[in-house]
């Protein structure tokens, strides 16, 4: 039998607890769940795609909204089609904001305009940014030069993905931490049919998670095959 695709996209929860404290991400992971803001006017994470860099931005927004601080999460690539006017009314309240896929505008000089205005405006407002990118900023192409300058003036950290050998082994661990029991069983049958890339187990998990808790179901291979089609 090969191996299925699924069809679910409906993420887990965006929260320090539930992202996989994997070797390589020490350091970042003990920044960003201190008050960081309050020290460091910016910050900027890279790594490859779906490596968890939305996940730490938005973990860290979460954290603050708890603490009633407001924090503002934006995503360039999926809000550059709207216009760069979606960077002026930002709150000059808030704490942090966090621009998450810087990369997706650069090469547009109107935006690369916006986030160069954007940035002075929160150095000078006090505000701080938490930024992420598949790349290093020192390796992006920009077109406005003071842009790429600004993209460097705090420390940088890369965030480490998770591989196909460690997949398996976060989306136990995940599962664990919604209190999902998960037998090897089921982690072999999944390991057998599926992908191992981490967005494609975390739909699964969320799918299964879904199913356990409105028919209160123990997670078998059968209903595995049942419900993951």
């Amino acid at each position: 039998m090969g191996q299925l695709a699924l069809n679910v996209t409906l993420p887990d929860g965006f929260s320090f607890a539930s992202f996989c404290p994997l070797p390589g991400n020490e350091d970042v992971l003990t920044l960003l769940q201190t008050p960081f803001w309050q020290e460091l006017p910016q910050v900027f994470l890279f790594g490859e795609a779906n490596s968890g860099k939305s996940h730490l931005l938005q973990a860290c927004c979460y954290r603050l909204q708890e603490e009633f601080a407001a924090a503002h999460y934006l995503s360039l690539r999926e809000l550059s089609r709207f216009g760069t006017g979606v960077l002026e009314g930002l709150s000059q309240h808030a704490v942090l904001l966090a621009l998450d896929d810087v990369d997706a505008v650069l090469g547009n000089r109107a935006w690369e305009e916006a986030l160069f205005h954007l940035i002075n405006r929160c150095r000078e407002q006090q505000q701080a940014l938490l930024m992420s990118a598949r790349s290093n900023p020192h390796a992006l192409n920009c077109s406005l030069p003071d842009l790429a300058s600004r993209l460097l003036w705090g420390p940088i950290y890369a965030v480490r993905g998770v591989d196909e050998a460690q997949a398996l082994e976060v989306f136990k661990w995940r599962a664990r931490n919604r209190g999902l029991e998960i037998s090897e069983q089921v982690a072999a049958y999944i390991n057998r049919h599926f992908p191992r890339d981490i967005l494609n187990l975390i739909a699964i998990l969320q799918k299964l998670d879904e199913v356990s808790l409105s028919h209160g179901r123990k997670i078998t291979v059968p209903l595995l095959k049942q419900v993951l089609v």
